[in-house]
């Protein structure tokens, strides 16, 4: 919405700008790729001005792949896709748009995008309990903005609405018991190498039965709703990513003190969690290192493409 004001103002006129949420009142019921057309072919204009196209949550049509390409290959048009499901860029609209696309992550705020938002400058006083604040809470805008009186609330929002929409109800989850227990198991682990198997071991001395395969599935779908991500161990000598084990980091400090019951100790691995993320915010891609049988924290790799 913030972009199509921004279009405006560049004096890109109305009528050549289509927005469109599929999670309002107007368009929840274009869940399949034939009323999408059909929408867009009431929408769009037949004339040589560029057309802006804005797609919010599109991942709640199915087919909309074939569309967009269609509209690509059709039209004189810019195409501005938001999505909240890590396989929207996976699988056929790959193949479709190969290289014709520029995906961009959206993370939460990072701690020198809360000072400024807070107005505080890096070296002032009041660094230290802004981090304190930033660590506890998280860097979701709304939360940054919130009074802390309501902080918790906004969270726990925002945690069942990932967990509800973007896990539960999208892939089918019906055992919601297990699911809401790995969750709360790599939160409380995010600075320990973890798999499968240990997982299901922890969570069986819980009372909480499951099985491997269902581990490994729902693992799978917490990283395509962007809650947690998986950094691999790898070989620093040997060059190779072990198979086994690997780290899970969640998005948002403040999403994992809601995951784990608003605790406040284990506070080396919160501050891991917040290293990790920034280094994936600067574009790096970032693993576990193993060396001589010796951990490393991290290891960051950057693309780099000489001119």
């Amino acid at each position: 919405m913030l972009y199509k004001e921004y279009l405006l103002q560049e004096g890109i006129h109305e009528n050549h700008i289509i927005y469109m949420n599929f999670e309002s009142f107007e368009y929840r019921t274009i869940t399949t790729e034939e009323k999408f057309r059909q929408k867009l072919d009431e929408l769009l204009l037949r004339d040589d001005k560029k057309v802006y196209l804005l797609f919010d949550e599109i991942q709640m049509v199915t087919g909309w792949q074939r569309i967009v390409n269609g509209i690509r290959v059709s039209f004189n048009s810019d195409i501005i896709i938001t999505g909240s499901n890590a396989n929207m860029l996976s699988g056929e609209i790959a193949t479709l748009l190969s290289g014709r696309y520029i995906k961009i992550p959206i993370y939460p705020f990072s701690f020198s995008e809360f000072l400024h938002v807070k107005g505080i400058e890096s070296d002032s006083r009041k660094v230290d309990n802004a981090y304190d604040e930033y660590e506890k809470y998280g860097g979701f805008p709304s939360i940054v903005i919130a009074e802390e009186s309501i902080k918790d609330t906004i969270l726990s929002g925002i945690f069942d609405t990932i967990v509800l929409n973007d896990v539960l109800l999208r892939a089918g989850v019906k055992d919601a018991t297990a699911l809401k227990s790995i969750i709360r198991f790599l939160a409380d682990n995010v600075d320990q190498l973890v798999n499968a198997s240990k997982i299901v071991n922890t969570l069986k001395s819980e009372g909480v039965d499951t099985t491997v395969h269902t581990v490994n599935l729902y693992l799978d779908l917490l990283e395509s709703g962007y809650l947690f991500y998986r950094a691999r161990q790898y070989d620093i000598r040997g060059r190779e990513y072990l198979r086994t084990n690997g780290k899970y980091f969640i998005i948002d400090t403040g999403l994992r003190r809601n995951a784990v019951g608003r605790k406040d100790e284990n506070y080396s691995n919160r501050l891991e969690d917040i290293v990790y993320v920034e280094l994936l915010r600067r574009g790096y891609t970032v693993d576990i290192g193993k060396l001589n049988g010796t951990e490393i924290d991290f290891v960051a790799r950057k693309l780099y493409i000489s001119k």
